[in-house]
This record gives C-alpha cells, sequence and structure tokens, in this order.
C-alpha cells in the first residue's frame, strides 16, 4: 500500500516552520495501516513541498519501505509545489 496525498495537514510538528494544521483521520489512517513515512525521520526533516511546510506526504507500508532506494524532491513546472520522487527495488522474476 502507499498512500501519497496533499490534505494541507501535517502528522509532526517538524513538518511546518509555521501555523500548524494537524488531523486526526490522517493519523489514524496512518496508524491503522501501520504505514511508514518514506523521509528518513532520524534526520531533519526540512524539505519542504511548498512554502515552508511539508504538505505533500508520502507513507508506504514497511514491505514497501524495505525496498526504497532513495527520495527527494525535484522542481516542477506545472505547479508551485515540489515532485516527490519515490525510487523502488523491485524483485525481477525469470530475469
Amino acid at each position: 500500500m502507499l498512500l501519497a496525498f496533499h490534505f494541507n495537514c501535517m502528522l509532526d510538528t517538524i513538518d511546518s516552520t509555521g501555523h500548524k494544521i494537524f488531523s486526526r483521520a490522517l493519523a489514524s489512517i496512518v496508524s491503522g495501516f501501520r504505514l511508514q513515512d518514506v523521509w528518513d525521520t532520524s534526520r531533519s526533516r526540512h524539505v519542504y513541498t511548498r512554502t515552508a511546510s511539508r504538505l505533500d506526504s508520502l507513507y508506504v507500508t514497511n514491505h514497501l519501505l524495505s525496498r526504497k532506494q532513495g527520495v527527494e524532491t525535484v522542481a516542477t513546472a506545472f505547479t508551485d509545489h515540489l515532485a516527490l520522487v519515490l525510487r523502488l527495488a523491485i524483485e525481477v522474476i525469470g530475469g
């Protein structure tokens, strides 16, 4: 399972330098499905996808997180947000 969203809310105070809007419903979904944030939470997460907030988030199951090769934000021409790019290793069968 992969949950990507832009809900104009956050789950952690580190995700914004300004006004913080929390969502109990989102926290319940992330907790209920045991989803993990793709950002390395052991480091400072001062990577914002819009202004001074990380509103665009990506949560995955532990299985997908174990396949993570990297995650980054990149500038895009079609929005004022940054695109969130997650690289995953895949298993090649019969290759």
